[in-house]
């Protein structure tokens, strides 16, 4: 591992944590709220807005600080965890899906790219290595943590605390 890049790797489990969580159990969710909504619409619109915002966006990351992206990053996934939370319809779903492509997607981005400029060269690899056991970290915990609150907290508590 490369130590100047595990501020970075873990700043990447954080986000994975909610995204990988909420998209493991969209699907759980949305039957539980008994929203009729198009679930399998959620992950192409999400990579369409990903998609469309790193080609259009790719020269800040060069030319913007890391933490614009931060805090750019945190409140687009707090938006899309919020309209996720709120959806009742299929526009609200694609928004939400859009906002998480702003967050998770967007800082994916810039967190790989922060990793090998801190490591310097020689040890690129090594540190995007260190990027990636965070992601995975991520990735793995979420659902985890999710499945673990959702194995022991009634699915209705979480739904009460909702508008």
């Amino acid at each position: 591992m490369e130590k100047k890049v595990l501020p970075i790797a873990f700043i990447i489990m954080l986000f994975a944590i909610p995204y990988c969580a909420t998209q493991s159990f969209l699907v759980s969710y949305v039957n539980a709220r008994q929203i009729s909504v198009t679930v399998s619409l959620f992950f192409p619109a999400y990579a369409a807005v990903l998609l469309l915002l790193r080609v259009l966006l790719r020269s800040l990351f060069d030319s913007r600080p890391f933490s614009f992206f931060m805090i750019l990053s945190s409140c687009s996934a707090l938006i899309g965890i919020i309209l996720l939370g709120v959806m009742n319809r299929n526009i609200t779903m694609l928004l939400a899906a859009a906002f998480m492509a702003g967050g998770y997607g967007m800082m994916c981005s810039a967190c790989q790219s922060k990793a090998i400029l801190l490591a310097g060269e020689g040890k690129r690899g090594l540190a995007n290595s260190t990027y990636y056991i965070g992601l995975d970290l991520g990735m793995s915990l979420g659902p985890m943590l999710g499945g673990v609150l959702y194995g022991k907290v009634a699915f209705r508590c979480f739904i009460r605390c909702l508008p």
